[in-house]
């Protein structure tokens, strides 16, 4: 961006040292805010991000937090991946490693965080749940469940859809958003457009810091021993699956004499069309 400023005009650049200088007011802000922050128009805030390269302002947006965010996960040397390291005992391994995890995560738990997530899930006009790859798995998970005690949910892992889906939120949706990393560049796209729209939000997303964390009005954190560089998401999958049970069991809860009729209503469905 530094290396353009000598390209944009006093107005321009204005916007620009305005936001160098309050990083962390863009999350929050649209393009009339800024502009009005930065005594200049919107169309100059619009000319600025097309000058520094990016094709408007939403992905200026995007690019200018994810570069700006202290983005801390932590690391766990000790792990042995079952297909990296070539373990002789894989089956075992991947055994004691989800086990490891699952007591991790319980050493985390939050029960009030869950309890707060569960009530604005189950008071929410819509819901809507994102992720992508493994992650998008457990999103279709926590959907299956949820709709089971007749909640209705959709999970989104295409990235354009995502997007629209997010678009018609207000005040009165939830959007849960799931990412081991807490920084998949898609997810985050959405997270800040429902930010916009009011929505809130809740992340689960692997201990440590992270922008989607910060995103977010509620986060329900997990574990994983797997570091960047991975054969395959087995322990953080693991631990997401063992905390949206844990979510899902707390919205049962909401009100459980209308979850369980709800169950056996489920039942009564299956059990009439498998004959």
């Amino acid at each position: 961006m530094l290396k353009y400023k000598e390209d944009l005009s006093m107005a321009e650049r204005a916007v620009l040292d305005y936001l160098i200088e309050n990083k962390a007011v863009l999350k929050n802000f649209n393009v009339e805010k800024i502009a009005e922050a930065a005594y200049t128009s919107p169309a100059s805030v619009v000319r600025m991000c097309k000058k520094l390269g990016y094709k408007g302002f939403k992905d200026f947006k995007i690019d200018f937090i994810l570069s700006n965010a202290k983005i801390e996960i932590p690391e766990n040397k000790e792990y042995n991946d079952v297909i990296l390291s070539k373990d002789s005992h894989y089956g075992k391994t991947a055994i004691e490693n989800n086990i490891r995890i699952l007591e991790d995560t319980l050493k985390i738990h939050d029960p009030k965080a869950l309890h707060q997530a569960a009530e604005s899930i189950m008071r929410a006009r819509k819901v809507l749940i994102l992720g992508k790859g493994s992650s998008y798995l457990v999103c279709k998970d926590l959907e299956m469940k949820l709709r089971r005690i007749n909640k209705m949910v959709i999970a989104q892992g295409e990235s354009h859809e995502q997007l629209v889906d997010a678009t018609f939120l207000n005040k009165n949706d939830v959007v849960v958003c799931i990412s081991n990393s807490g920084k998949t560049k898609e997810v985050v796209s959405s997270a800040l457009l429902s930010r916009e729209k009011k929505a809130k939000i809740i992340s689960i997303v692997k201990l440590g810091t992270s922008l989607l964390a910060e995103l977010s009005d509620i986060v329900l954190y997990t574990t994983s021993l797997e570091g960047e560089f991975r054969s395959a998401a087995m322990t953080s999958r693991i631990s997401q699956l063992c905390v949206i049970d844990a979510l899902f069991t707390n919205c049962a809860y909401i009100d459980i004499d209308k979850s369980v009729r709800m169950l056996e209503k489920t039942f009564q469905t299956f059990k009439k069309y498998r004959r």
